[in-house]
């Protein structure tokens, strides 16, 4: 009797200790940001860009680490910031995301692409409203031209399937914008990791986009074990992908907006940085 208790005690001490460290984890995957820094080295890099640090602020979900997040970015000292969707989940986030945008304000010149909870949250008027007080360039379905020394890249959005109106594609923005600037080096903003299956050949040179959330849990030596679709062992989940014409940077995202809580998934801040060959 006395060995069964023992035994029993034991049994139990180990599961208190896995469920301890469970916390532990979930808890380091909701508060911890982490950043990635990445380089991209290419021979249509203009030379005046050559250093040109982007940083990338990915499925925010209205999170609540907003001062901490801005004092990173700001240490990075960026070019450009890009937000690549899903800045929000729900209305009662919009303080959150305000928070956000005051705190990065004048750090540099903020551009934001639409992701799905953007538009199914009904908050994107507001988040509108919110884009032209606090100088953040949204771009739907556009493109513009960055100089610098003389030269010139293009930085182009595409808006998110979720807006149910003025859909265009990424084949059809990046085809257009080809049309007006053949030879510039091309940096493409969006939310879908998808796209490198169903668009392997857009005429870009690299694109920024989030949506996975790095597969919610990570496993060591794996990687992402589900997608938010609920799809085991997603593609393109987190990471640099080298892609027939154009490189993808996939972000792990920051926040969470499903039932599942990341798990050895810290939050993820982007940065790359443009090098000229």
């Amino acid at each position: 009797m006395k060995r069964r208790k023992k035994k029993r005690g034991r049994a139990l001490l180990v599961l208190l200790l896995i469920i301890a460290a469970l916390a532990y984890f979930v808890h380091d995957s909701a508060v911890n940001i982490e950043l990635t820094e990445y380089s991209v080295t290419g021979d249509r890099i203009p030379r005046s860009f050559d250093g040109f640090k982007i940083v990338q602020i990915s499925d925010y979900h209205g999170a609540e680490f907003s001062h901490e997040l801005a004092e990173m970015v700001r240490q990075q000292n960026p070019d450009i910031i890009a937000i690549t969707g899903d800045i929000i989940t729900e209305a009662e986030e919009l303080p959150n995301v305000e928070k956000l945008l005051e705190e990065i304000e004048g750090i540099a010149p903020v551009y934001f692409v639409s992701g799905n909870h953007d538009f199914a949250s009904g908050q994107i008027g507001a988040l509108t409203e919110l884009f032209e007080r606090f100088g953040v360039e949204y771009l739907e379905n556009e493109y513009i031209c960055l100089e610098r020394g003389g030269e010139r890249m293009v930085l182009a959005g595409v808006q998110d399937p979720n807006s149910w109106e003025g859909i265009a594609t990424p084949d059809a923005v990046a085809e257009k914008l080809r049309g007006e600037y053949p030879r510039e080096y091309t940096v493409l903003l969006g939310h879908r990791n998808y796209w490198a299956e169903e668009y392997p050949d857009l005429p870009v040179d690299l694109i920024l986009c989030g949506h996975a959330h790095g597969g919610l849990i990570r496993l060591p030596g794996v990687g992402g074990l589900i997608s938010t679709d609920r799809t085991l062992f997603p593609d393109y989940e987190a990471g640099l992908y080298h892609c027939g014409g154009y490189e993808l940077i996939v972000s792990r995202g920051l926040g969470n907006s499903v039932p599942v809580p990341r798990l050895f998934n810290r939050p993820e801040l982007v940065s790359i940085t443009l090098c000229a060959e």
